[in-house]
């Protein structure tokens, strides 16, 4: 008698993890199902394993070529709507193999695989099961599930790492997202309430999500903000990361503010990442401009001459 196909799909997968067999060989061929929008889809031969795994020969399980692929570039192929549903022990069982791996690419490759054949809630068992029940948190695995997660439904990904202050789950899924539609969690995070608000874009500035057309909008939205946050930690930290790009344009923006205490400290850390790579931009700005005082000058040049001691600021 044949078992039935979802039980013996995760039969094969549990058998596969305990025995070291390649995982890609044990699961069935499928069609692929339609690829989210602005993903592109995988080229992997075997179109249910999504990403190529072998044997190693002490019985444990190694990543192909594809494990070193960027994370986004490989697409599971595992349908939602063919999801499999097992228990939260067996989930737990699953995912305390991977957690094994001593190579963290193995090992979050496996677990994307393995969260591509789970339906949300079952993801949604598993990030659980890695954060409270795995050894120290398995934050590899959990930043694997949160970007499955977010391929499936963005939003609730973001918005519970967000809830949940948890950072390895927030990143990679406002990244994943973000490779998906670029502009949909910049829009996301600018209708948040103020305390969610600033959370959002300060993780998205930290981890350069946003482009400079994105930043340049940030800026000019921040400036006019009644947020306190929004205006004195978020805009300058925004010119800043414009700066990385257009350091012309971060100083003009910067230059442009009319809160005083606001436009200096704006300046003095666009200068501090000008001063990392284009040290010449920043002294040619200085140069031309008759309305700073000695004072200022000498500020500005300092900061320019020593970029080792302004550091490289992060939101905080």
């Amino acid at each position: 008698m044949s078992l039935p196909r979802t039980f013996g799909r995760w039969w094969l997968v549990a058998f596969g993890l305990l025995g070291g067999v390649a995982l890609g060989t044990l699961l069935p061929s499928a069609e692929p199902p339609p690829t989210p929008p602005g993903v592109a889809p995988s080229t992997g031969a075997s179109t249910s394993a999504g990403v190529a795994l072998e044997a190693d020969r002490g019985g444990g399980i190694s990543a192909g070529p594809e494990a070193s692929a960027p994370v986004g570039s490989v697409v599971s192929s595992g349908a939602v709507s063919g999801a499999v549903h097992l228990p939260p022990e067996r989930i737990l069982a699953l995912f305390e193999r991977v957690s094994k791996l001593k190579s963290e690419s193995r090992k979050y490759v496996l677990a994307y695989r393995l969260a591509s054949e789970l339906g949300l809630g079952q993801i949604q068992e598993a990030l659980k099961a890695a954060k409270d029940d795995l050894e120290d948190g398995d934050y590899v695995t959990m930043r694997a599930l949160a970007r499955r997660w977010a391929e499936l439904d963005p939003k609730a990904a973001v918005e519970r790492g967000l809830e949940t202050k948890q950072r390895h789950l927030l990143t990679p899924a406002l990244e994943s997202w973000a490779r998906m539609d670029a502009n949909a969690p910049f829009q996301w995070a600018l209708g948040l309430e103020p305390e969610s608000r600033g959370e959002a874009f300060r993780t998205m500035l930290a981890e350069r999500i946003l482009n400079q057309t994105q930043l340049s909008e940030l800026v000019q939205k921040a400036s006019v903000s009644e947020d306190d946050e929004m205006r004195t930690r978020i805009l300058p930290f925004a010119a800043m990361r414009i700066a990385e790009g257009d350091p012309q344009g971060a100083l003009r923006a910067a230059a442009r503010l009319e809160d005083v205490t606001l436009r200096e400290r704006t300046l003095g850390m666009v200068l501090s990442r000008v001063a990392l790579s284009s040290p010449e931009v920043g002294r040619a700005w200085v140069a031309a401009q008759p309305d700073l005082t000695a004072e200022q000058r000498q500020q500005y040049e300092r900061i320019l001459s020593n970029p080792s001691r302004t550091g490289r600021p992060r939101p905080q």
